[in-house]
């Protein structure tokens, strides 16, 4: 009893000190299954209940149902308060409460997103504290966690570097090299946002955490159909729209059945390309289509195919000059595109076993994609070679675009054990092999330079006529193949404490190799270094080839102390890793062949905290990462021929330490009513730079910014005697940061801290809903990211204002 008024008085000072939020989660009554309500947990976790774990605790607040029942009645709500209620989460592939998983976490419902329309990352991301994302403006999507991210501003598609938080559809982890697409997903049952490194469970790439979106899985029992459409209009831009269907098919009573989801959407644009003479020229068409078949083959076992289908088609990116933020406009002259296709196809086996649970998980997917945009090599060697006079050189070479087509495969087959019920000693253990594979052809132009119409100077000079505009013509492929074994052991020490200790063993190889032609200037400089030229063609030519081949362990040990069924208290200690890489301008003798792996080490305390019966949830935790060897871009010199410039290359730029606090509140003083506030502060610097980054001791980590921090109301009230009124409205900030790191005396692409307000109204009935919403609605321009190899000013979407319809059948 002293212990744990002790912990509430402790529990209570941080309340008043800190705040944070945490979004609610309610509960269809009539399914076990169902979460219909986010909630953020308060050290990053959201909180909603199953109602056969407790029907009691569950919401009685109407809502417009998804996922695998029907919609309910509306009911009236009573007048006293009801209690926050749980989410059941799978982060460490059992059932269990958010409040009850070690470590930082935060959920969103489907129901939750659905309601919002959220259309892709940023709509809950920036709700996360600690979590940046950061939009390239032409698809690409880089998550940083806890300031734990690909440190690479290049978004060509291929030579990137990994990304260092894992993303999985259900159990299919989709990171890979290259770029990774935002999935638009509608018909979600929840995302589980795992901060922290997750390497032991979840492998390579999740050393900042992992990204889980789990779908509605098919009701075997009834018909379900879910519509939403919205029309919006964005401040000085064009229209949008959305469409989006789900449709639950019972094949076979209780054994068959299929769930179909499609999704169309196109958002209208909003940047003006003043060169190319096209207003709101950022348009972009989106398609996607998700079907799920479950059968229940017997009673101990469940086979699952999953097929996702998602098509992006950019016309433009929503990118300005610098300072042109205010005017929305772009002078580039270059026709810059992207379109990515990108499909899965997996097969999952769960099989119900006497002593435990054990599943097999088949995946293909594949990434196509084909883009192109500005890449002025030949305008960034003239001005290298003016700077020391301190002068800006005349735009020689204007028009730069390069063409970049990828094709990424990957297969991986992963055997899980999980260990039946809550014993005092619970174990996992498996095995996982991945096959990834990605080949890309580039062609480079300076369409500024005329090619010469006589046809003389070919004639002449042959592969060392620089009039022309083709400068290069590439091809190459990335290799990836793991293999890997794992295990974790959850043992009671006593009712209330608990230990876990985990380890996985792993094996890779990584290779890559580039072959290119070079032409016009570029060929002009490279011959003057006789190596680079072929003795029987006189073709200039550049071949380079490399693999690294690493092997490791990726540990994790935590206690958790059970104060009472509401307070826990945790420790844990994570290790997290990311591949090598080749690093492609070495071939350009800029950097070294092979870019080793980088590690974390993350030692975290933390605090998950209920608070009045369940009406209050405070969570908070205190972390320090320290990074080994991590993979940066930074710039340093390469050599065209005998002309040396200054280039940007993927390099191990050093160790750096990131220290950082954690808090969130979700608290329902009355019915109806959920307030959520939400916080981190997170300063990560450069302790021990590579002797040859030429990066400050000190110096930012980028992609960091110091202070996140959201807040989120809503209030729900009956009107007559059928209706549902709602009202919410949300606040996120995220702080200044850096872009790349700071190197050759670069400034690191500093963007200034930024902020976003939301609001909503809306009215529904038994199985429908209008809602009135309005996004960025203090019309703020402001640069959210800055891409390289040349600099791409990435804008947020302006004000917009819309209306959403929903009807379930």
């Amino acid at each position: 009893m002293k212990a744990g008024r002790s912990a509430q008085l402790i529990g209570a000072a941080m309340v008043a000190a800190t705040f944070c939020p945490i979004a609610r989660a309610q509960q269809d009554p009539a399914s076990a299954d169902e979460t219909s309500s986010a909630a953020s947990d308060a050290a990053d976790s959201s909180s909603a209940t199953n109602a056969d774990t407790d029907p009691a605790a569950a919401s009685p607040l109407p809502v417009i149902p998804v996922g695998n029942t029907a919609p309910p009645p509306v009911a009236v709500p009573p007048p006293e308060s009801q209690p926050i209620a749980e989410i059941v989460v799978t982060a460490s592939y059992r059932e269990q409460s958010n409040q009850d998983v070690v470590g930082s976490t935060q959920v969103f419902s489907g129901a939750d997103l659905d309601k919002k329309g959220a259309a892709g990352l940023k709509d809950y991301l920036l709700d996360v504290p600690n979590v940046s994302l950061q939009s390239s403006g032409n698809g690409s999507q880089k998550i940083s966690m806890r300031g734990i991210s690909n440190v690479n501003s290049s978004d060509l598609g291929y030579g990137d570097g990994s990304p260092t938080t894992g993303v999985y559809l259900n159990d299919v982890g989709i990171q890979g090299s290259g770029v990774f697409p935002d999935l638009d997903i509608f018909d979600l049952q929840r995302i589980e946002v795992l901060k922290g490194p997750q390497g032991t469970l979840y492998g390579e790439g999740s050393m900042g955490g992992s990204l889980k979106m789990v779908t509605n899985a098919p009701d075997m029992s009834q018909w379900i159909v879910r519509t939403q459409a919205s029309l919006s209009n964005t401040s000085d831009g064009a229209p949008s729209n959305d469409e989006r269907i789900a449709v639950n098919v019972p094949i076979v009573q209780d054994r068959l059945a299929a769930r179909v989801v499609g999704n169309l959407r196109h958002n209208g644009g909003f940047v003006d390309y003043t060169t190319l003479d096209r207003k709101d020229a950022d348009a972009d068409n989106h398609q996607s289509a998700r079907a799920i078949v479950d059968w229940q083959a017997w009673d101990s076992m469940l086979l699952e195919y999953t097929f996702l289908y998602d098509n992006d088609d950019r016309k433009q990116f929503p990118v300005v000059d610098a300072g042109a933020e205010n005017e929305l406009t772009n002078s580039g002259p270059e026709d810059q595109y992207a379109k990515t296709r990108f499909t899965i196809n997996a097969l999952t086996a769960r099989w119900s076993l006497p002593f435990a649970q054990l599943t097999s998980v088949s995946a293909v997917y594949n990434t196509d994609r084909d883009s192109q945009r500005r890449v002025p090599v030949l305008q960034g060697l003239v001005q290298t070679q003016v700077n020391p006079l301190g002068i800006t050189a005349p735009p020689i070479f204007s028009n730069s675009p390069t063409h970049v087509v990828t094709g990424l495969q990957s297969f991986s087959q992963e055997l899980r054990l999980v260990s039946n019920g809550d014993e005092r000693l619970d174990w996992i253990a498996g095995l996982f092999y991945r096959n990834r594979s990605q080949s890309f052809d580039e062609q480079k132009y300076e369409n500024a330079i005329p090619d010469d119409p006589t046809g003389i100077l070919e004639a002449l000079l042959g592969p060392f006529n620089p009039v022309q505009g083709q400068q290069e013509n590439g091809h190459g492929d990335e290799k990836f193949k793991q293999i890997a074994a794992y295990g974790e052991l959850n043992y009671e020490i006593l009712p209330s404490l608990e230990l876990t200790g985990g380890l996985r063993l792993f094996s890779e190889d990584v290779s890559f190799f580039i072959d290119t032609q070079f032409y016009g200037i570029e060929a002009y400089l490279l011959a003057t270094d006789p190596s680079n030229v072929d003795p029987q063609t006189g073709a200039v030519t550049k071949y380079f080839s490399q693999s690294v081949k690493t092997s490791g362990a990726l540990p994790k040990l935590s206690l958790s102390w059970h104060i009472t069924d509401d307070h826990m208290l945790y420790a844990t200690l994570s290790r997290g890793f990311r591949s090598g890489t080749p690093n492609v301008y070495s071939a350009l003798d800029s950097g070294p062949p092979v870019v080793k792996p980088d590690y974390v080490w993350n030692e975290e305390i933390g605090a998950k905290l209920s608070w009045f019966h369940g009406h209050l949830i405070t969570n908070l935790s205190a972390y320090r990462i320290d990074w080994q060897n991590l993979q940066a871009t930074v710039v340093g010199t390469a050599r065209l021929g005998a002309v040396s410039t200054q280039f940007a290359h993927l390099d191990n730029a050093g160790d750096a330490v990131v220290l950082g606090t954690e808090a969130s509140i979700t608290w329902a003083p009355f019915t109806g009513m959920l307030l959520s506030l939400n916080g981190g502060y997170s300063d990560g610097n450069i302790t021990k730079p590579a002797a040859n980054s030429e990066t400050p001791k000190g110096s930012r980590v980028p992609s960091t910014p110091r202070y996140t921090w959201s807040a989120t109301g809503s209030y729900d009230w009956p009107v007559f005697s059928s209706l549902l009124a709602t009202l919410s409205a949300g606040y996120s900030y995220i702080g200044d940061q850096l872009m790349t790191l700071q190197s050759g005396g670069t400034d690191g692409f500093p963007i200034a801290s930024y902020d976003s307000i939301k609001a909503s109204a809306a009215i529904g009935g038994e199985n429908w809903q209008v809602q009135l919403y309005g996004n960025n609605l203090a019309n703020k321009h402001s640069i959210i990211n800055i891409s390289a190899p040349t600099p791409q000013y990435t804008i947020i979407t302006p004000r917009t204002y819309g209306i959403r319809l929903s009807y379930d059948f």
